[in-house]
């Protein structure tokens, strides 16, 4: 009886806070950007650096690529000599160009994975972390699992710098191997929370490290700095840092993370943003491409026709659905 009495009050309750969820409405909007291309297919799957299209084609962040998969393998790498995509289990599908493919099957489901040379860096998806050799699948190094809950979808694959590997963990860590050595370096924890703690952005720009978390920013280059700010986007180019937030901010930071300016958009959900030479676009999820100058001092709020389907951003505009919006 106390239960279906709770259950009862709790009902409009739900009902009321579903119909008071608030979204983005900007006070004026621009000319509608209009769409640059249309696909030939639909994104299916992205992950933190690249996206699968339905017909096995894949996206970069320089944009469409003529690389095709099999079916049921999720792209999630390339260089400028192969192209690596996954599949749950542990197999991994190589394509160098249309005359030459390589498959190796390891241990257990992958979920990211980087290479350079001969060298194959492995981030499973029980956060067990291992290097190979890439002709030969020969194991040259693991290090044990630590334990992560949830992850975002948006898993970030690991650098090489000189002799060093790096490592975005799935539980908010950064490991550093050396390569030749074949030890591990150190361990720097970018943050600590339970639950959706992944490495969602990774980076190394001049010989500096660039992190985030959903709920840390980090930097490691004349000095170590954390800012806690809840990244839904971080970009970082020679210009400065921008950061999109949860809580619908966009905050401009110089290299070494001190916060220049913030602008609130209230009640804004942003997917993803590019920076450019001048001007940094955030997309939001209502249906609006917010375009601000590097110093975010102005704005301007434009249309767009958003479809539903997965989302992803490159380094020249956004993609979604079979649909393409280039900005740069």
């Amino acid at each position: 009886m106390l239960k279906s009495l709770v259950l009862v009050l709790l009902i409009p309750l739900f009902f009321l806070a579903c119909s008071t969820k608030e979204y983005f409405k900007p006070d004026e909007t621009f000319n509608t950007i209009d769409i640059t291309d249309k696909m030939d297919s639909t994104i299916i799957e992205i992950s933190g650096e690249s996206a699968t299209l339905e017909d096995g084609s894949i996206i970069t962040s320089r944009g469409i690529d003529l690389t095709r998969f099999p079916e049921g393998f999720r792209f999630v790498f390339k260089n400028d000599e192969w192209a690596i995509a996954l599949k749950t289990g542990g197999e991994l599908f190589a394509v160098k160009d249309s005359n030459e493919s390589k498959s190796l099957k390891l241990s257990k489901t992958i979920a990211t994975v980087a290479l350079k040379d001969d060298l194959l860096a492995v981030i499973f998806a029980d956060n067990e972390l291992a290097l190979y050799q890439f002709s030969t699948g020969k194991l040259l190094f693991k290090e044990p699992a630590s334990e992560s809950t949830a992850v975002d979808m948006r898993i970030a694959n690991p650098r090489f710098l000189n002799e060093l590997v790096l490592f975005p963990t799935l539980d908010g860590k950064i490991v550093i191997i050396n390569a030749e050595a074949k030890e591990l370096v150190r361990t720097i924890i970018v943050s600590s929370e339970q639950y959706f703690n992944n490495i969602i952005y990774f980076n190394v720009v001049d010989d500096t490290l660039y992190a985030a978390t959903p709920s840390k920013i980090y930097t490691l280059g004349e000095k170590e700095t954390r800012v806690e700010l809840e990244a839904r986007n971080m970009l970082v180019n020679k210009e400065g840092v921008w950061v999109a937030t949860k809580q619908g901010e966009v905050v401009s930071l110089d290299h070494s993370l001190n916060i220049l300016k913030r602008v609130k958009f209230p009640f804004a959900h942003f997917l993803g943003m590019v920076v450019g030479e001048d001007i940094v676009y955030v997309a939001e999820k209502e249906g609006y491409i917010i375009a601000l100058t590097h110093d975010l001092h102005f704005h301007l709020v434009y249309d767009f026709d958003l479809e539903s389907g997965f989302f992803y951003t490159s380094e020249e505009g956004f993609y979604y659905d079979n649909v393409f919006i280039k900005l740069y």
